[in-house]
């Protein structure tokens, strides 16, 4: 063994590396060397007198000299050895915590990162959650130590990493995949032990051996090596029982969930084929003795979650950085807080906060940009989870941002909000007055939602506002402004005005409630 591999071994187990040459034994060696070497130094100089023929009283003196002088470097030695151990101690303690305290990094990383990764699939990261709870509920029946399970705890959601690398339209494609795209989607195995090995992490280890041998099967027959029987490893045998187990069980874009019987019996059919079957037959002794949903219900006090969240999310907007910032989304997705709430309370707020950093100067415009990147594609992630299903079965809403307007992206988070309460909705941006006049012609919406107004460029807004209630009196508008990111204009009587995005679908139903009435009159 290297000595480069031999430190790294010291480090993940906690301890200093050896400092080369100090004796065995450390301190308390180093004080017996020094004890020694006094007390050899003494019979020596009692020698020497012997020797040299002096009296017996000049001998007894330095012999007395000699055993103070052996006594007195006792004593220090003792005091030094003391200070010496408390120093190592506390040197060791620090280093211990401060090795913790990476690990916990470590751990708070890998988090985000399977979660962003998870947010591009249906299921927003749940299906991470089960994987990691189900992994380490099966390796602690079968015996596995604390220090592995712990580590599987964290590693095991980022068996499908590589996913970062499949094409959407391959990844979300709701149907049946062609022998090509199945191929391209394989890659995947290799591509996340590719992301995430040869790191220090023992839990990126432990993740990039997952990500490696998930998808082989006992006999021979899996992907991406072939691999059999005990020559896959523990870690990744373990984790292919709880993703197919989760997978089966869950809804895809391309099939509705199995039943857990249904599931049972499929994978039982598999045992010593697809599944080790020692492991599959314990997975089954766990599934009898937690049920089918083995995720921890503990959930977060929602104010401080919802505070925690916009602060990660803006900063990782600030920083451009799209793993953190939909990993923040999607843990708080899975925490209990609704796409509604995000938007009002997290991802408005953020994008308020990057206007100001913008006009300040303090934002880079390429920053700037990838920020609103970002943001419009958790908002598309969000729209997928909060619409699945739903059927537009209400009134039509027209929703137009005027020319000019550059707060488009609180507008579509209202639009989100009303197609996922089944109106049917239009959306569309960047609209002259004349074009908007012509969408409100052929679209006969039966109520119109303007965004923002732009500081520069209110007069257009304006004239744009004057000309759709002359033209059109009959239809109820929603005002945006300050709720979507803008101001107002300055006239706005018998208009409705969003005070916070989340108020969108009650607005909407108040107002077209009221028009319902006051025409049945």
């Amino acid at each position: 063994m290297d000595s480069s591999e031999q430190h790294r071994r010291n480090v993940s187990n906690g301890r200093p590396p050896a400092a080369g040459g100090t004796p065995a034994g450390g301190p308390k060696g180093l004080l017996r060397g020094g004890v020694l070497a006094w007390g050899l130094l003494a019979v020596a100089a009692a020698v020497g007198v012997a020797l040299s023929g002096a009296s017996a009283v000049v001998a007894g003196c330095i012999a007395v000299l000699a055993g103070a002088t052996l006594a007195i470097g006792w004593r220090l030695g003792e005091k030094r050895l003391g200070a010496l151990e408390d120093e190592i101690e506390s040197r060791t303690s620090e280093l211990k915590r401060a090795l913790s305290e990476l690990e916990i990094a470590q751990a708070e990383t890998v988090q985000r990162l399977s979660m962003a990764v998870e947010f591009r699939d249906e299921d927003t990261g749940a299906h991470i959650e089960r994987i990691g709870r189900f992994s380490v509920l099966l390796a602690e029946h079968i015996g596995m130590d604390s220090e592995f399970c712990e580590r599987l705890r964290h590693s095991a959601p980022l068996h499908d990493v590589g996913k970062v690398a499949i094409p959407d339209a391959i990844l979300l494609k709701p149907g049946p995949l062609t022998p090509e795209e199945r191929a391209i989607v394989e890659t995947h195995a290799e591509e996340g032990h590719r992301l995430v090995r040869g790191s220090s992490s023992s839990i990126l280890d432990m993740a990039a051996t997952i990500a490696l041998s998930h998808q082989e099967k006992w006999d021979g027959s899996g992907y991406p090596r072939g691999l059999k029987g005990e020559a896959i490893p523990i870690e990744g045998r373990i984790v292919a029982v709880a993703d197919v187990f989760d997978a089966l069980t869950s809804d895809r874009v391309y099939r509705k969930a199995f039943s857990v019987d249904e599931a049972i019996q499929m994978m039982l059919e598999q045992r010593g084929r697809h599944f080790d079957p020692v492991l599959l037959d314990a997975f089954m002794e766990v599934l009898g003795r937690t049920g089918p949903d083995a995720r921890e219900e503990l959930r977060r006090d929602p104010t401080e979650l919802v505070e925690t969240t916009l602060e990660t999310f803006a900063t990782a907007l600030e920083r451009g950085d799209a793993e953190t910032a939909e990993g923040a989304i999607a843990t708080a997705i899975e925490d209990g807080i609704s796409p509604t709430t995000l938007h009002a309370e997290v991802i408005g707020p953020a994008l308020r906060r990057l206007d100001v950093l913008s006009d300040s100067g303090e934002l880079a415009a390429e920053t700037e940009h990838r920020a609103s990147t970002i943001v419009r594609r958790v908002l598309a992630t969000l729209y997928r989870y909060m619409t699945g299903g739903t059927e537009p079965t209400r009134e039509r809403v027209l929703l137009a941002a005027v020319q000019g307007d550059e707060h488009t992206l609180g507008l579509q988070m209202v639009h989100d909000q009303l197609a996922a309460a089944g109106y049917e909705t239009v959306f569309d941006t960047d609209l002259s007055g004349e074009r908007l006049l012509a969408m409100v012609e052929s679209r006969a919406p039966d109520l119109v939602v303007l965004g923002a107004t732009v500081p520069g460029d209110g007069d257009a807004f304006e004239l744009a506002l004057r000309e759709l209630r002359t033209s059109h009196p009959e239809i109820p508008i929603v005002l945006g402004g300050p709720a979507v990111g803008g101001s107002l204009p300055r006239e706005r009587t018998g208009m409705r005005v969003l005070e916070r995005i989340d108020e969108s679908v009650p607005a909407v139903e108040d107002l077209l409630a009221g028009t319902a009435s006051a025409a049945s009159v």
